[in-house]
């Protein structure tokens, strides 16, 4: 029980996290269903319009803050949610950065703006997943290049 507090801890140390998966503590209704404790709440992929986005935001961003979802890492690789990259070791990391650089040296035109644009690597696998996620919230257009090596690297 105490290194699941831990871990609870360390998951939500930094509140609620928008690109990271949240899941249910306490039972609610939201978007015409019931969540049930320990379900993924998928918000992003719910029906609303385009306009509902900074109210959805806001929605989300207080049921966190009020005790009814949380960030749950070991859920994350239990279902096969987020972007995985908990998951890896530091080889399986390298080279995604690896094949996710090679992605963009072909799609840009001098060193100066590959060494732009490219990942940033390191040999600490914390801050590697850190300027992994980091590089993907900059460049979305590399988002399903990335599920497809990440998926290949994972074995899937």
């Amino acid at each position: 029980m105490a290194d699941e507090y831990k871990q609870y801890r360390i998951d939500n140390a930094f509140g609620w996290q928008i690109s990271f998966p949240v899941f249910v503590k306490t039972p609610f209704t939201a978007f015409g269903k019931e969540w049930k404790r320990g379900e993924e709440f998928n918000w992003m992929n719910q029906q609303f319009r385009a306009e509902d986005w900074e109210q959805q935001l806001h929605n989300v961003h207080n049921l966190f803050n009020a005790d009814f979802l949380h960030h749950d890492s070991s859920k994350e690789q239990e279902t096969k949610v987020g972007d995985r990259l908990n998951e890896m070791n530091g080889e399986q990391l390298y080279r995604l950065v690896s094949q996710l650089n090679a992605e963009v040296k072909r799609r840009t035109t001098s060193a100066t703006e590959f060494a732009d644009k490219k990942c940033k690597s390191s040999k600490i696998d914390t801050k590697q997943r850190g300027l992994i996620r980091r590089w993907l919230r900059s460049n979305t257009w590399a988002e399903d290049i990335f599920y497809q090596y990440r998926d290949t690297i994972l074995g899937e």
